[in-house]
């Protein structure tokens, strides 16, 4: 099942870019698509870190990917990301960590320790996930690629208050649409690539309250290189936590990798 759902979430691809049915477009002066965009990017703003234990499930088409497991994920925002494989006990069976421009990946298993420069491929050789490590973390917090020259293009709403903003480029190119939900939640991202199709859409869903603000505990990422489905659920989760800079990088090779407890 989890197969023909994900062969169909693929194939749905192609006409992502069709207005539905159940949405009609807004009036050019309609006030809601602004709030909400102002609304999203000022928390953006002030979501900038997180930590947190989550479940991590992969499949790709065919079953060319699968994974599942517990992670402790840290990030901050643009690109800094550290994600720890944890085991039954909790201890660390892998760790991969980069500061935005370098990488390095530690193996409990084989005691194998990798580094190098970030590139566009880091994630989808690790986790079978093609996104590059800004957009992972984009996903994770729900925000915002930083972008200020996209503006908003076209709205929609439907009949039980949902709206949809396309986001264009300075050429009037769509390249980002956004879906909200009546509580002015994020519940659709969805990028468009050069053609028109879309690279990637992520859904968010199960908002819980974290110090004061809803947070999206459960997230699904459909990417369409590799075509891969990948399904996040949060608990534990801390947003805006100190994190030295530190935890974005591990011990040098002969020595076992720093904890994400400093230890």
């Amino acid at each position: 099942m989890k197969r023909i759902a994900l062969a169909a979430a693929l194939l749905g691809w192609a006409t992502a870019c069709a207005t539905p049915t159940a949405f009609r477009p807004l009036p050019a002066d309609d006030p809601r698509p602004d709030q909400l965009l102002e609304d999203w990017a000022a928390r953006a703003d002030q979501l900038q870190r997180l930590r947190g234990l989550a479940r991590l499930a992969v499949d790709g088409y065919g079953g060319s990917v699968q994974l599942r497991g517990k992670q402790l994920v840290i990030l901050e925002r643009p690109s800094r990301l550290r994600v720890e494989v944890l085991g039954f006990l909790n201890q660390s069976l892998a760790v991969i960590a980069t500061d935005g421009e370098a990488f390095e990946v530690y193996r409990a298993d084989s005691q194998s320790y990798e580094s190098g420069e970030v590139d566009e491929q880091l994630l989808w050789r690790e986790a079978g996930i093609d996104l590059s490590p800004d957009e992972a973390v984009a996903v994770l917090l729900g925000s915002p690629v930083s972008d200020a020259q996209l503006a908003p293009a076209n709205a929609a709403r439907d009949v039980d208050g949902w709206i949809r903003i396309d986001l264009a480029d300075a050429r009037g190119t769509v390249v980002q649409r956004v879906t909200f939900d009546p509580a002015g939640q994020l519940r659709g991202l969805e990028v468009f690539d050069a053609s028109g199709g879309v690279a990637w859409a992520a859904r968010f869903d199960a908002y819980r309250d974290v110090g004061g603000s809803a947070f999206a505990h459960s997230i699904e990422v459909d990417v369409r290189s590799g075509m891969t489905h990948a399904e996040i659920s949060f608990r534990d989760v801390e947003l805006n936590p100190d994190l030295p800079a530190e935890m974005f990088r591990l011990s040098p090779p002969g020595g076992a990798p720093l904890g994400a407890d400093g230890r």
